[in-house]
């Protein structure tokens, strides 16, 4: 697949990878290389413990610095990692530069992953948090009226489930999700899930690779596993969708926005041809991940309703 000019020498660089052949060794190598979660002069980071189905569950709250004496929207950050790596370190920046530049708050959860706890693990925690914060606001100093709900990948998957459990039991309100190329579909039929098998990128077989860690026998029609499978996509927040154009989940994305805008909701969709999943995190000086970045941000201020 094409792949765009100004990322090709990163693409060069790239070592081939199979980070699900070795998770304890990937574990390991993201910590290294992630945030650390400390307070600055322009964020509060607290890291908080709640007890949720008799385990406990950490979460991280980010507010800006100096914050504003009134309630503050507040996003639930959803971090990436195939549901197997990761934690809220691996996003620190995300929320960190959310924090400031948009002046919100952002909660984010220190999910259970897999394959150690497969399904629903990760969702129950992920839906536990947010209702932790709609629970808390007024200790939290947010507007439950202002609640959004944003991930990548992996987190985008957890994001929508999230959202689609929220609707069915009527709550709590989300206001707005944003889906980063979001892995939706188990299954793997598409054009694209066939096309993108390079070694050097995220591909088929690590698409293949993260559901069978995280699904683990579990019937994927069933609950909220799998959010592509979900038969009803009515009455779900407005939703920002961003996809990338050399990505196994490229289609069943695009096909998630389709149903979903089908279905009578609000939806933008953001294409960008010729990068690869997690292009912004892999090459983010490039102009297509300074304009998305941009681009994504400035819909999530709008949609959370930041001032």
């Amino acid at each position: 697949m094409f792949l765009d000019p100004e990322f090709l020498p990163v693409y060069e660089s790239l070592p081939e990878m199979d980070v699900f052949a070795d998770v304890q060794g990937a574990r390991v190598a993201l910590s290294v290389a992630s945030g650390d979660g400390k307070s600055d002069g322009e964020v509060n980071v607290e890291d908080r413990e709640i007890v949720t189905d008799g385990h406990a569950l950490g979460l991280r709250v980010y507010t800006p610095v100096p914050r504003s004496a009134a309630p503050l929207p507040v996003a639930v950050w959803i971090h990436g990692g195939g549901f197997v790596l990761g934690g809220p370190n691996a996003e620190d920046a995300t929320c960190r530069r959310l924090t400031a530049e948009l002046g919100i708050a952002i909660v984010a959860p220190d999910y259970r992953l897999a394959p150690e706890h497969p399904y629903p693990a990760a969702f129950d925690d992920c839906y536990a948090a947010l209702r932790w914060v709609v629970d808390e606001a007024d200790a939290l100093g947010v507007d439950v009226a202002r609640v959004a709900l944003g991930g990548h990948s992996a987190g985008a998957a957890l994001v929508a489930a999230v959202a689609l459990a929220a609707r069915d039991r009527q709550g709590p309100h989300i206001r707005y999700l944003h889906l980063g190329y979001p892995v939706l579909d188990d299954r793997l039929e598409t054009d694209s899930a066939r096309a993108v098998t390079d070694p050097k990128l995220f591909n088929r077989q690590g698409a293949a690779a993260g559901w069978e860690l995280y699904l683990q026998g579990s019937d994927p029609g069933a609950g909220y596993a799998v959010p592509g499978r979900a038969k009803d996509l009515r009455d779900l927040p407005a939703s920002y969708i961003l996809v990338d154009g050399v990505d196994p989940a490229r289609d069943e994305a695009l096909e998630f926005a389709a149903r979903l805008s089908a279905a009578g909701n609000s939806v933008e969709l953001h294409l960008v041809p010729g990068v690869p999943h997690m292009f912004d995190v892999l090459a983010p000086g490039i102009r297509a991940s300074r304009r998305a970045v941009a681009a994504w941000t400035s819909a999530f201020a709008h949609g959370i309703g930041a001032s």
